[in-house]
């Protein structure tokens, strides 16, 4: 089972965008037996943009209130959501105050068998270093780091890998970083500071950054607001093409 966590600091660089999307578009695949988008933000936008309001949320699922199968919902084929909604956030403080916190996602996951219903689990992320999204380190195999090209998106980039790096020397030494990919960005766009962005960024990181970047694109938005993934509202956009093409580069790379 392969478990990626959808990271960046600073908000507004298409982070549920490229969660919904990339969950999406692997449940898609011929060979994939179940996806499984997980909702770790109490602002709860992934959900909104799926299944739009929940019942339960992920928070309850965590501490046992809950049982999964109360909490998931069936968004799409072989695509469920565990939602999140504005609670989340209580129950973040109170398993951030718990012994070996950090553990509670990989726990739950192990002891709900997860690795025998889904093939991959995306999560959602609020856009700080919060309780739940150490947790993600914790149990993922992957961190996918979408940002824009902008100073403050990927300032926070360094502080991202070096979680990562501790991570995997204290917790999990299996977890990498999968990449690193342009949101908002296409070399045909005239700005340079932009692409003066995108090439620091590229000297700096290496083979961590992905070649794909995904452009300004009306149809993303709408998707959005239609609750649908890019590909089945507008699968001819120029959206829907980016993000076919970032998700298959994503492939290759786990």
């Amino acid at each position: 089972m392969t478990i990626i966590t959808v990271m960046n600091n600073k908000g507004g660089v298409a982070k549920t965008v490229t969660a919904i999307n990339t969950a999406a578009y692997l449940a898609a695949l011929s060979t994939t037996k179940r996806v499984l988008l997980i909702d770790f933000d109490a602002q709860a936008n992934s959900t909104g943009a799926s299944i739009g309001e929940a019942i339960n949320h992920v928070g309850e699922w965590l501490v046992g209130e809950k049982r999964f199968a109360e909490v998931v919902v069936n968004y799409m084929e072989r695509f469920d959501v565990l939602p999140a909604k504005r609670a989340l956030d209580t129950y973040a403080k109170a398993i951030g105050a718990e012994q070996d916190y950090q553990f509670i996602l990989k726990e739950r996951m192990e002891e709900e068998g997860f690795d025998k219903v889904y093939d991959y689990v995306v999560i959602d992320n609020a856009p700080s270093l919060t309780t739940l999204a150490y947790t993600t380190f914790i149990a993922a195999t992957h961190v996918l780091i979408p940002t824009a090209p902008e100073e403050f998106s990927i300032s926070g980039i360094t502080n991202i890998l070096q979680t990562v790096a501790n991570v995997r020397k204290r917790y999990n030494p299996l977890l990498k970083v999968v990449g690193i990919f342009f949101t908002k960005y296409h070399s045909s766009y005239r700005s340079r500071i932009d692409s003066d962005m995108v090439a620091g960024t590229r000297e700096a990181y290496g083979e961590l950054v992905m070649k794909t970047t995904i452009r300004n694109n009306v149809a993303i938005r709408e998707a959005m607001a239609y609750k649908q993934p890019v590909f089945s509202y507008a699968p001819e956009s120029a959206g829907a093409q980016d993000y076919q093409a970032m998700v298959k580069e994503l492939i290759t790379r786990l």
